[in-house]
């Protein structure tokens, strides 16, 4: 009688605890392999969640990211401002034709008649001999701010890149964390059967039993909070690529090893030298340098060539003919010290960008030093938590068998539990780490390297 009032008085507790887990189950959403995202605000109930892998996640980052968007318009507007400038060493010609038609007749002396039409076209050209290089310096500074706006795209591209893949890595450890916490729930739930037999035999107290309950119920929730953690991550990833709801990673291996790389010293040169942010800032240095040097140039004359040819007649076809060739040199000898206060703002400019680039340097170079560095210990903290994982897997392995026996507590049994858990968080936490480091790296220095899963 007591062991069956034991087995029916566990099968009741088990009910509440089933309930839980069928409502969650019944809640999820089925995931597909599919590249396409899911049309609308989100997933509708029983339809696959949009799944990506990391190549797709970056491109579709890229593609969709306001940031990149704007860098891109920006360099369509830096080739613009080249391409004007570049005009403006050309000559203008323009075009003219007038019609005119008035009640008040005119007298026309040529053919001694009154007229009240004029019949008029013009082809005018002008050209600029001379502006003191004010041209070829607001080239040099166009030119130079295409290169920018050029470098400026790159850093925000491999800075999304970095935000994507990061994303990514965070879904991927997320999905590996929910597998961590129902193979904890699964241990801690043959512990209480295995207490429970225990107690209906007599070898162990109404206290392990208890104990066994409460490690099911926080494995419950340590469950449901990595749920919860997936979905949010599956949002966010969602957000990065452009799609309204969840987006699951594809292939959730997150990597085991760094790719390998170049002694420090190289990349330092690498990133001191190639890094997007200190290409831009160069670039910038060089356009406001340019800048300065078109500032001075209101001090020199400036000469300018115009002419044209004009038709006139009171009758179609125009044949009253001439031409005009005009000569034009102009010197501001005083300007209200505009000369004067534009030469301080493009001194001061430079000044700034001066300073920028130079920093732009130094941080390329602790940035580059920081991630290595960064990769090294996550790669190293990957091998000790994997050797910590098989350590503890053996714990826990010894202590099951002496608790059977008798030899250990439920205490120390549920000690190597919980640290067996820890241990393979502890491992998807330093992979997911690893990859965000390579991410930076890259970010840094302006190029992929091959990660290896």
């Amino acid at each position: 009688m007591k062991r069956n009032g034991t087995r029916s008085a566990r099968r009741a507790r088990a009910i509440p605890r089933a309930i839980p887990w069928a409502l969650a189950a019944a809640c999820l959403v089925p995931v597909g392999v599919s590249g396409q995202a899911p049309a609308g605000g989100g997933p509708a109930p029983g339809t696959p969640v949009a799944v990506v892998t990391l190549e797709e996640t970056i491109r579709l980052a890229v593609e969709r990211s306001p940031a990149t968007v704007a860098a891109a318009a920006t360099l369509r507007t830096a080739e613009a401002d080249l391409l004007q400038a570049r005009g403006a060493l050309l000559p203008s010609l323009s075009v003219n034709s007038f019609y005119s038609n008035s009640s008040n007749e005119r007298f026309d002396q040529t053919t001694g008649r009154l007229v009240s039409q004029s019949y008029t076209a013009q082809l005018q050209g002008s050209y600029e001999l001379f502006t003191g290089g004010r041209r070829l310096a607001q080239l040099r500074a166009a030119g130079a701010g295409v290169d920018a706006a050029d470098a400026r795209h790159r850093e925000q591209r491999f800075g999304t890149i970095l935000r994507a893949t990061e994303a990514f890595y965070a879904a991927a450890a997320a999905a590996d964390l929910v597998e961590v916490a129902r193979q904890r729930l699964e241990r801690a739930r043959q512990q209480e059967e295995f207490a429970d037999q225990r107690f209906e035999v007599g070898t162990a107290t109404t206290s392990d039993v208890l104990r066994a309950r409460i490690e099911v119920g926080n494995a419950e929730l340590a469950a449901f909070e990595a749920e919860s953690a997936l979905r949010a991550a599956s949002l966010e990833l969602g957000r990065v690529v452009g799609v309204g709801g969840e987006v699951r990673p594809a292939d959730a291996a997150l990597p085991e090893r760094a790719p390998p790389l170049p002694p420090l010293e190289t990349l330092v040169e690498r990133g001191v030298t190639a890094s997007p942010a200190v290409v831009a800032t160069r670039a910038v240095r060089a356009s406001r340098r340019a800048d300065r040097l078109a500032a001075y140039t209101p001090y020199l004359p400036s000469v300018r060539l115009s002419g044209g040819y004009d038709w006139f007649a009171f009758d179609f076809p125009p044949d009253q003919r001439s031409w005009s060739l005009r000569l034009f040199a102009s010197l501001p000898v005083f300007n209200g010290f505009q000369r004067e206060a534009a030469v301080a703002r493009a001194s001061a400019l430079e000044d700034v960008a001066e300073a920028q680039a130079r920093d732009a340097e130094i941080t390329a170079r602790s940035s580059v030093e920081a991630a290595v560095q960064e990769i090294e210990l996550a790669e190293r903290r990957v091998a000790v938590s994997r050797r910590t994982v098989e350590l503890a897997r053996e714990d826990l392995r010894v202590q099951e068998e002496r608790y059977q026996i008798g030899a250990a507590t439920i205490l120390e049994l549920q000690a190597s539990q919980v640290a067996l858990a820890e241990a393979e968080v502890a491992v998807v936490r330093a992979r997911q780490a690893l990859g965000g480091a390579v991410a930076r790296l890259e970010a840094v220095l302006g190029e992929s390297l091959e990660v290896e899963g």
